[in-house]
């Protein structure tokens, strides 16, 4: 037990005696502050947004702390400051997630974060893969994505998982082939393989500019573009507004960037990384590699 605030003082607060009621609340005041402050950093570093929050949560806290007295028991322990302090802690925390998350649902967030690590820790491409990778059922809405995406990067200076903490390799459920498990087939795993290879494709290209992700979707002939390859340049710049030369500059740098976002999205270990970086550089060497 605290040396602040005697067991007897707390219990007779819980019997509502109105001397020992104030000094509970003079007992916590001060912490209160503190954990309603650290709060408030968490949704603005400071300003009035991060005033009012610091008000909001200190209340809150005030609050967390009459619930803890009311259901506090001796037999249990006996530091109520203690268990009075979880308790703040615990309401504040959830508040706050709860702010920064706008609804934000758990298996939204579970597949946001394993798209955070397919995309190499690049939100904004997880939020694009979202919508297209997970399986059926798993996948994500354009809003529910978006949502996701700034939850966690509102959430990040809480407890959200790093990149590298989800494990990429955890399998989808086995709805992911439209069968039951034991009726899987091979042929529905390279269907399902494809289907991943081609969602990727497209999130990558989407999160690229708009020239690069043109020139690119036209060469090799990526829905909805029609293919041009790399020997109609001509037709392929008249038909976007621009010079071949600018083609190709677009074709030689859209390589590279995607080349980058797609080693960083399928690379599983440090070998893989490199063994694709070295295979996409040696593509991008040869003559005619974009083709």
């Amino acid at each position: 037990m605290s040396s602040t605030l005697a067991l007897s003082t707390v219990r007779a607060a819980q019997g509502n005696d109105l001397q020992a009621t104030t000094a509970v609340i003079e007992a916590t005041a001060s912490r209160i502050s503190v954990l309603a402050r650290k709060a408030a950093r968490r949704m603005a570093e400071s300003g009035p947004r991060h005033d009012d929050y610091r008000e909001e949560f200190e209340q809150m806290g005030r609050i967390a702390v009459w619930e803890a007295l009311a259901r506090f028991d001796e037999n249990v322990t006996t530091d109520f400051l203690g268990f009075a302090y979880t308790t703040v802690e615990t309401t504040l925390l959830g508040a706050t997630r709860a702010e920064r998350n706008q609804g934000v649902d758990d298996s939204a967030a579970k597949t946001f974060l394993s798209m955070l690590d397919r995309a190499g820790g690049d939100p904004f491409l997880a939020e694009k893969l979202c919508r297209t990778v997970p399986p059926a059922g798993r996948r994500l809405s354009a809003d529910r994505a978006h949502a996701a995406r700034l939850a966690y990067q509102g959430a990040d200076s809480l407890d959200a998982p790093a990149p590298g903490a989800v494990d990429r390799d955890e399998p989808w459920e086995p709805s992911a082939y439209g069968v039951p498990d034991d009726l899987v087939t091979p042929d529905d795993v390279t269907r399902e393989a494809a289907r991943v290879k081609r969602a990727l494709v497209h999130g990558v290209l989407d999160t690229m500019g708009d020239g690069q992700a043109a020139v690119l979707r036209a060469t090799f002939g990526i829905e909805p573009a029609p293919y041009y390859g790399n020997t109609a340049d001509d037709d392929l710049a008249a038909d976007l507004g621009t010079t071949a030369k600018a083609v190709r500059e677009a074709r030689s740098k859209g390589l590279k960037a995607f080349g980058k976002r797609w080693v960083t999205a399928v690379a599983r270990t440090p070998e893989e990384v490199q063994e694709l970086t070295a295979a996409m550089a040696a593509r991008l060497t040869r003559k005619g590699a974009a083709a």
